[in-house]
């Protein structure tokens, strides 16, 4: 059993994972309020992006994940080749970002609950998502399985740890 999620015995740790990072241990996940309250309480406490996954392994076809972030953390561009996702806002404000293979902006969608809740993009697309609210969550939805080495393609013209402030501006600033 995770010691975060205490209430929730069917939630583990996934210690391998970059991030902090949990996952259901059995094929039926229901998220509570308490759940996501607690995530949400871990990503404050440890200063860092956290995320539930609904399924229970790397392996499964459709991956579900409940991801929560801070303001000012960057998350690289980056793309998969074979995988389209869509992104469902549940708290917070964020903005997508999509690029082309150069790194000049395609599309921006600014998400919030009184605008746009949902997007979708297709595969193949540099994107990344940039939160404007001290927290954002929201739920991720792209096929399976997860391959840790060449899942996510990254490009050449996107620092690996910038100024997120710099890098936002290098690229046209937000809206």
């Amino acid at each position: 059993m995770s010691s975060y999620f205490n209430n929730s015995p069917n939630i583990n740790e996934d210690k391998n994972a970059k991030s902090k990072s949990f996952n259901f241990k059995t094929d039926l996940a229901s998220l509570t309020q308490d759940i996501l309250k607690q995530l949400i309480e871990l990503g404050q406490k440890e200063k860092q992006n956290a995320r539930i996954a609904l399924h229970t392994s790397s392996d499964n076809i459709l991956h579900n994940m409940v991801i929560m972030q801070l303001k000012g953390t960057y998350n690289r561009p980056h793309k998969h080749v074979n995988k389209a996702e869509a992104y469902h806002l549940i708290f917070g404000e964020q903005m997508i970002i999509i690029f082309d293979d150069k790194g000049s902006i395609k599309d921006k969608c600014k998400m919030s609950m009184d605008g746009n809740i949902l997007y979708r993009f297709e595969k193949n697309l540099f994107h990344m998502s940039i939160p404007l609210s001290d927290i954002v969550v929201f739920h991720e939805s792209k096929i399976g399985p997860f391959v840790r080495d060449g899942d996510s393609i990254f490009p050449d013209w996107a620092p690996q740890t910038p100024d997120i402030d710099t890098f936002i501006k290098s690229v046209g600033g937000l809206p």
